[in-house]
């Protein structure tokens, strides 16, 4: 799927379409570990103590959980985080050419298989120095990339290893970030659904966005899932197209 087309993008400008094959688009679903708190007490009573404490953080920090209980906040929130959760799917997307879409590839099944086959993807990546392009990527698919590999026994591959890099060191395109243009307010609230409407691009939130994916995994909707983990990796493949120069 990784295939070399000679120039190496800089991932500190905007992207070139002479450059855009150089691209691999990449985004992951995630879900809570149990489908309940108490089916995690059951299974690792330490952990469910833990997630007490994080429901203490989420209580005193967020308004709309002010009242909720630990079970709630577990439901709400265990999914976006990498200690109490598990990656579900992860699609990649690549271009032949500049002219047609992205080509997609998806992993799903159990998580040690998905990030097995995920470290020999992002190995070959760095090998033909490719870019790694998603939303908001810096500050979720890449860490989680990165823990659930260490908690499942993986070393993560050196291209998402960066503790002693500079920020322009960085193999990564991240669209929330680039599409900032250097503000970090408007990253933060710049969400993929937002920003395919401004764009004109048809959102690939039909049907599904990131808060169902969780209980959906727990009911086991997992092609659904893969569905729209190929949507927005799709999107990202359009909107890669759209702002190239």
């Amino acid at each position: 799927m990784v295939e070399d087309s000679g120039t190496i993008p800089n991932g500190n400008n905007m992207i070139k379409k002479k450059n855009i094959t150089k691209y691999l688009l990449l985004d992951i679903e995630t879900a809570s570990q149990y489908p309940t708190l108490e089916e995690l007490r059951e299974a690792d009573q330490k952990l469910a103590d833990l997630w007490v404490k994080r429901h203490v953080y989420y209580s005193g920090s967020y308004f709309e959980f002010k009242d909720s209980t630990p079970d709630q906040t577990y439901k709400a929130k265990a999914q976006l985080e990498p200690e109490f959760g598990k990656i579900v799917c992860v699609t990649f997307g690549s271009f032949k050419d500049e002219s047609e879409d992205a080509r997609i590839m998806s992993f799903s099944g159990s998580e040690l298989d998905i990030l097995e086959k995920v470290k020999k993807i992002l190995q070959n990546a760095m090998v033909m120095n490719f870019l790694l392009c998603g939303h908001n990527i810096k500050n979720f698919d890449i860490p989680w990339i990165g823990k659930r590999m260490l908690y499942n026994g993986i070393n993560p591959p050196d291209i998402i290893k960066v503790g002693n890099k500079k920020p322009w060191e960085l193999s990564f395109v991240d669209t929330a970030e680039l599409l900032s243009f250097g503000s970090w307010v408007q990253q933060k609230s710049l969400s993929l659904d937002l920003l395919c409407h401004s764009l004109g691009i048809k959102s690939p939130k039909g049907g599904m966005d990131g808060s169902m994916v969780s209980e959906s995994f727990h009911d086991g909707r997992i092609e659904e899932i893969v569905s729209y983990c190929e949507r927005d990796v799709e999107a990202l493949g359009s909107i890669l197209q759209r702002i190239a120069d």
